[in-house]
């Protein structure tokens, strides 16, 4: 039984911009902790023990791919609560825990069999490398098993947009991850230990999660019922999620290959530094995407076009700020930044991280149009894009690699992207979504380019200017630099909407300080 049912946009709108906040939050915390923590903890447990820590991470994580099914508890989830059919959404959750128990299941068999073959997977390794192997990959691997079929909680979360608990729940477990880490260095405990904070620290917070929904929320779950339709629905959406997971790990993976084949080992190490940086620019401008399916959803619901068109534009002018600081800022002195975090010797990664993150001032200022694919369950056509990304990439790669390294293999995905995220995903945005693209690009890209080029000259006269010699004083150059942007778009191009919600956040800041 569906009704409709009048949902608080206000609140709504408050979750939003309170989770988004704590999002960023979150992630300035990890990358903090990535330039800082990380390299401390290889000191204590040595460059060996730490390899084997993050192989056995990587090992379990290969076959912990959740398939797209957390995002397709978010969608249907979402759907059932627009239309307001609470009977809908108690089945579906019973399903949809079903179908996880069940994956997890399988999950534990094929790593029972990946640990039987350990010693022939990896022979290079010492034997007593191989049985340290052996007791991490256990403990990781039965924390994944049991945590999986606890994965549709995020997308509960999602769907009642509980945004702000939800960040409380994941900042709070980064932080004590990494404090009872460095407690558990500290009092000598080694290398084991590392994997059993994140499994309780893991465990806690998944408790509290359950806690909380089964309390704070009207989640009922339906175990008893089984529907077909559902399952089927569930598979055709994670199917196509499984495909663009797929085929973005592919180039990520492929690419090293091509370059240790045809180019060099350096290469790889030159590609590897542009990919550290380019994945820092997606965490950062992709924070805010998932937040506002439940509103996407409502809107194509009740055909709300231009409700949604003018949220495209919203977000878009806030991404393309953030997104058009970090490009510009990195075009103009990313080189002296490569020079002084890792030496001279990766001055190409500089040219290489620039090459694959440019495609981003347009693709990554879009999350609230793939946010409609997913609303509307047309997810398949950005699986379409990510094929021909690695397609192109691939081909190209294999073409320019042998002449010109990590920069070749950097022009490759360049290419790819500008074909298949950039050109192929906005005609889809156009013709399938029916989405006012041209008055998006007018509103955010047209109206916010002249801060941009303001910003590309302040940042080369900066830096010819101002040349610095250690990270500390380029942070401080360009913390800066970022305060005469934010100046220039507060007296030129911010709007009274976005000058209010500044002062929102501010206010809200305050009352919590």
């Amino acid at each position: 039984m569906t009704t409709k049912v009048e949902f608080d946009e206000q609140k709504s709108s408050r979750q939003i911009k309170i989770g988004v906040l704590m999002s960023y939050i979150a992630i300035g915390f990890n990358i903090l902790a990535g330039l800082f923590y990380t390299p401390w903890m290889i000191a204590e447990i040595g460059k060996a023990n730490y390899g084997l820590y993050m192989l056995s991470l990587s090992l379990v994580s290969i076959f912990a791919l959740d398939f797209g099914l957390e995002a397709a508890v978010s969608r249907f989830l979402s759907k059932y609560h627009a239309l307001g059919d609470s009977e809908g959404a108690s089945r579906f959750l019973g399903v949809a825990f079903k179908l996880f128990l069940g994956i997890a299941i399988l999950i534990g068999i094929v790593l029972i069999g990946v640990y039987v073959m350990i010693d022939t997977i990896y022979a290079s390794l010492s034997p007593t490398e191989v049985e340290t192997l052996k007791v991490l990959y256990i403990m990781v691997g039965f924390y994944i098993v049991v945590l999986f079929p606890t994965k549709p909680f995020n997308g509960i979360f999602i769907a009642n947009e509980r945004f702000v608990v939800l960040n409380w729940f994941n900042l709070i477990e980064k932080v004590s991850t990494v404090v009872l880490m460095i407690g558990a260095l500290l009092f000598g405990f080694g290398l084991y230990a590392l994997v059993f904070v994140n499994a309780i620290v893991g465990l806690s917070i998944i408790i509290g999660k359950g806690i909380y929904l089964l309390r704070r929320t009207e989640t009922a779950i339906d175990f008893m019922h089984n529907s077909r339709s559902m399952y089927r629905d569930i598979f055709s959406f994670s199917s196509w999620t499984t495909v663009i997971a797929i085929a973005q790990r592919f180039i990520l993976n492929i690419t090293p290959t091509i370059l240790g084949a045809l180019a060099s080992s350096a290469s790889i190490a030159l590609f590897s530094i542009g990919m550290v940086i380019e994945g820092y620019v997606w965490t950062i401008s992709s924070a805010i995407g998932s937040l506002f399916l439940p509103k996407v959803t409502r809107m194509t619901t009740y055909n709300r076009q231009s409700e949604l068109d003018n949220l495209l534009v919203r977000v878009g002018r806030i991404q393309l700020y953030i997104v058009g600081l970090i490009i510009i800022s990195f075009a103009t002195m990313g080189r002296e930044f490569i020079g002084l975090w890792v030496g001279p010797d990766f001055f190409p990664s500089y040219v290489v991280a620039l090459l694959l993150i440019l495609p981003g001032i347009i693709t990554l200022t879009q999350e609230i149009a793939y946010t409609t694919l997913i609303a509307v369950n047309q997810i398949k056509y950005r699986a379409f894009a990510s094929l021909i990304v690695a397609t192109v990439s691939v081909i190209l790669s294999l073409l320019l690699s042998p002449h010109y390294g990590a920069i070749g293999a950097a022009i490759a995905i360049l290419i790819g992207n500008l074909v298949g995220t950039v050109v192929f995903m906005n005609i889809v945005y156009i013709r399938v979504l029916k989405l006012n693209m041209w008055k998006f690009f007018y509103e955010c890209h047209v109206k916010i380019a002249p801060a941009l080029v303001f910003l590309g000259v302040a940042g080369l006269l900066v830096q010819r200017y101002l040349p610095v010699d250690s990270l500390i004083h380029f942070l401080f150059k360009a913390a800066a630099l970022g305060l005469v942007y934010f100046i220039f778009l507060w007296i030129f191009t911010f709007r009274d909407d976005e000058k209010e919600l500044l002062r929102g956040f501010i206010r809200h800041a305050s009352k919590t300080s």
